[in-house]
């Protein structure tokens, strides 16, 4: 065995070595972009995923690149939803899966039923920005309310 490789690693162990070539950064810029790179790699989750960016089954290039730019922007928004609106307190799997199963059902010409399970999200949302996402019985003008807010 060589005995100064093994000895010039232990004086390392532990320890991470990070290379960037940015300059103008101070080291724990640097480390702090470094451990958000998680998000980068949880939004390509994300798009695979939730959004069903992957795997294509379009043949014409244009509808393609639309499937693409859609998933894109439904990132976008849900990103800015979370990091915005949510001030990042609720992960992306909670806001997708509120956005996919939130539902209502048209009983009568002016009334709904919230058939949506109810979560810790959903009362949230209810409670800071008073809209009724956790009432039972929905009207017109509730649901309206809800979408131009």
């Amino acid at each position: 065995m060589n005995e100064a490789a093994i000895e010039k690693d232990k004086q390392s162990a532990g320890y991470n070595m990070l290379v960037t070539s940015e300059y103008s950064l101070d080291a724990t810029a640097i480390y702090q972009a470094y451990h958000q790179l998680w998000r980068i790699e949880e939004t390509f989750r994300v798009m695979k995923s939730e959004l069903d960016a992957r795997p294509v089954f379009m043949q014409k290039e244009d509808t393609i690149k639309g499937h693409f730019l859609i998933c894109y922007a439904a990132t976008l928004l849900e990103r800015i939803f979370q990091f915005k609106v949510l001030d990042d307190a609720w992960s992306t799997t909670e806001i997708c899966r509120f956005i996919k199963e939130f539902k209502v059902v048209k009983i009568s010409e002016h009334k709904y039923i919230n058939v949506t399970r109810s979560s810790p999200l959903i009362t949230y949302l209810s409670h800071t920005f008073n809209l009724p996402f956790d009432n039972y019985y929905l009207s017109d003008k509730q649901i309206k309310m809800m979408h131009t807010r």
